[in-house]
């Protein structure tokens, strides 16, 4: 995927010495739907990061690692549709998918949305037709997502238990 944004992350002695990532992450708020290949099992799932050669997933029951998997991820009413891998699995919180095939047409989608989540380029205006309910919802849906992002940082820091986090997720859930 040619690109200027395609420059590797610098390596630095505050990055953890089994960190392989090539390319930057940027945090992103998208709705993904999931299938796995061989079993078929649909789930939905939020994403929460994105770089040019994968994501972070979260969902209560991640797939294994090394599920073959088919993603549509949805960002401002544009789907973004690719096969990967699960990577690694960490269960009640989610999982990396590292992106194995892309189709022509969906590179662009992902330049783009890499080119905003960077700052390099400005998003299109949102639809002058979106109401104030659909502000409102997002709002909710976007404050969800930060206690969500909250209670997995403080189980991965050993504050929450794997129970209570799981708990307060599951709440926050429903």
């Amino acid at each position: 995927m040619p690109n200027s944004l395609e420059k590797p992350v610098a390596s630095s002695s505050s990055v953890a010495p089994d960190e392989r990532r090539v390319y930057p992450r940027y945090s992103l708020s998208a709705d993904a739907e999931i299938v796995e290949s061989k079993s078929r099992t649909k789930m939905s799932a939020r994403v929460s990061d994105l770089s040019r050669s994968g994501c972070y997933v979260e969902m209560m029951s991640p797939f294994p690692q090394g599920s073959q998997l088919k993603m549509r991820i949805m960002k401002s009413k544009t789907p973004f549709l690719a096969q990967a891998a699960v990577a690694y699995a960490t269960e009640g919180m989610g999982m990396g998918v590292r992106f194995k095939e892309l189709e022509p047409e969906q590179i662009p989608i992902l330049e783009k949305w890499l080119s905003e989540l960077s700052g390099a380029s400005v998003p299109d205006d949102e639809s002058s037709e979106e109401s104030l309910e659909t502000l409102a919802e997002t709002s909710r849906n976007e404050s969800s997502y930060v206690l969500n992002e909250v209670i997995i940082a403080l189980m991965r820091k050993g504050i929450l238990t794997d129970g209570e986090g799981k708990a307060m997720l599951h709440k926050l859930a429903h």
